[in-house]
C-alpha cells in the first residue's frame, strides 16, 4: 500500500461508545464505524480509562476506515525520531 492510499483511508473520528473489545466512532462525514481493540486493551483498565477520557472530552482521533483500527502514533504515518 502506498502512502497516498494509506492517507486516503485515515479519517478523523469521535468516539461514541467504549467497551473492552471495541469502540463505536463517528467520522466527520457521519459514518459509524466499529473499531476493534487489540487484545492488549481488553483487560487494561488504564488504556480503557484513557479512551473514556477521550470520549468525554469529545476529541477527534485518527482511525483507518478500511481496517477499522486505531493508530499507535496518532496522526503520524510513521513515528519520527527526535535527536536531543
Amino acid at each position: 500500500m502506498t502512502l497516498r492510499e494509506l492517507e486516503s483511508q485515515i479519517v478523523a473520528a469521535r468516539i461514541l461508545t467504549v467497551s473492552n473489545k471495541r469502540l463505536i466512532v463517528v467520522t466527520e462525514k457521519g459514518r459509524l464505524l466499529p473499531i476493534f481493540l487489540p487484545r492488549s486493551y481488553h483487560h487494561d483498565q488504564h488504556r480503557l480509562a484513557s479512551l473514556r477520557d477521550i470520549l468525554r472530552a469529545r476529541i477527534w482521533i485518527p482511525v483507518n476506515q478500511q481496517f477499522y483500527h486505531l493508530f499507535k502514533t496518532d496522526w503520524l504515518v510513521e513515528p519520527s525520531t527526535e535527536k536531543s
